[in-house]
């Protein structure tokens, strides 16, 4: 979960608002001898802002001060927690609600750097050519840097028609990219039919964990098991937008018992359960890679622990939260990730899921340095789906 140096920090931050702000010190801080006391955190963030108030070379706002030092404090947390001033509480609730539904972006700051972490297919986006993995650094000609990332996500999901235009960093050069945002249809669920060796297979791509996914994806395994394929190629790269819960009914359509749970410290707040009788049974290979995020990881991580299904590709990101929202006194709020869900094994999603066959430039043969790194995980995928035995499968209703 979180470190306790990156909590006391968070904690810091939150007290310095009242107390500085109030010209008053708590008559009984927290005085430990401990190492890592509040006191000294707060002794040592004091002189810091007194010596930078005092000393800096322009006069210095509190205000902007300590609104930077509660986005750093949230930013030490996790990708996904934010602080909102209360004038923005509500701007960022109506962004929350529109998502990436307009641009098909899904962006994150981690130490003040903005980046994509994956791309909707036919989105706005990706359209403009907007690819995983770019570095944004200014967004409508403000620089990412200065942007908190409630007003990233708000720039983001403006009114259709608005226009974004993007700098962003790919490869060491820069490029600029623009488009309107708009509304555009959700990448549903979809299976294709692959062949090698006069063998053939289906490849289930699961874009996104919406609502109407688990549904979906039942159908498509309905065809696979018509089909008669034995073999399951599941791309959950750049999957990085859903609910944890719809993977688990994902998860359900596999596997039967006990499939993970919703934790908070030490509590079990929900269990996830599979049916009794697994729509597809076969041989499984997970297609991963960093913009393989939250409920994606939830179903990679039970389709490896529960039916042995390889990982193949890269790390996956390592957050399947869940976030909530606290009032502040000073009419804020903070957003902040309150559980974890868990694989069948029971340990929290809160680090990337390593997978069985790494794909990288140490994996790479000569023949293959000019292949793309999306291709060459696709063809490591099938590699291994098809090199391995199957057992016969029962035949289809």
């Amino acid at each position: 979960m979180l470190s306790r140096g990156r909590i006391v920090f968070f904690v810091l931050s939150l007290l310095l608002v009242s107390t500085l702000a109030g010209g008053h010190w708590m008559a009984e801080a927290a005085r430990s001898d401990e190492e890592d006391s509040l006191y000294k955190y707060l002794s040592t963030f004091t002189e810091v802002l007194s010596l930078i108030r005092q000393a800096y070379v322009d006069e210095t706002q509190m205000e902007a001060l300590m609104a930077g030092a509660l986005d750093g404090a949230t930013d030490a947390l996790d990708p996904f927690s934010i602080y909102l001033p209360a004038g923005e509480v509500e701007p960022y609730l109506a962004a929350r609600r529109v998502g990436n539904r307009y641009s098909g972006m899904s962006l994150l700051k981690e130490r003040g750097i903005a980046y994509v972490v994956a791309v909707d297919p036919g989105s706005p986006a990706a359209e403009a050519g907007v690819q995983a993995g770019d570095l944004v650094s200014t967004l409508n000609g403000r620089s990412t840097r200065q942007l908190p990332l409630w007003e990233v996500q708000g720039l983001l999901a403006g009114e259709p028609g608005s226009k974004v235009e993007m700098v962003v960093i790919r490869l060491g050069e820069e490029e600029t990219l623009a488009f309107e945002l708009a509304p555009y249809q959700s990448p549903a669920a979809t299976l294709e039919r692959v062949e090698r060796g006069g063998q053939a297979a289906g490849v289930l791509r699961i874009a996104r964990f919406e609502p109407t996914t688990a549904g979906r994806v039942e159908e498509l395994l309905g065809e696979a098991r018509r089909a008669g394929y034995d073999r399951l190629l599941v791309d959950l790269r750049n999957s990085a937008e859903g609910d944890g819960a719809v993977a688990y009914a994902v998860a359900g359509l596999f596997a039967g018992g006990e499939l993970g749970k919703l934790v908070k410290r030490e509590a079990t707040l929900e269990t996830f359960r599979g049916g009794d009788a697994p729509v597809w049974q076969g041989e499984l290979v997970v297609l991963t890679n960093r913009g393989t995020l939250g409920a994606a990881e939830v179903l990679a991580a039970v389709l490896r622990q529960r039916l042995d299904a390889e990982l193949v590709g890269e790390d996956t990101f390592g957050h399947a939260g869940r976030q909530d929202l606290a009032d502040l006194p000073s009419g804020g709020r903070l957003v902040y990730t309150d559980a974890f869900f868990t694989g069948p094994d029971g340990e929290t999603i809160d680090e990337g899921l390593e997978p069985d066959v790494s794909v990288d430039f140490y994996s790479r043969d000569y023949s293959e340095r000019e292949v793309p790194q999306a291709e060459l995980i696709y063809r490591r995928g099938l590699d291994r789906l098809f090199a391995t035995e199957v057992a016969a499968l029962p035949e289809a209703a």
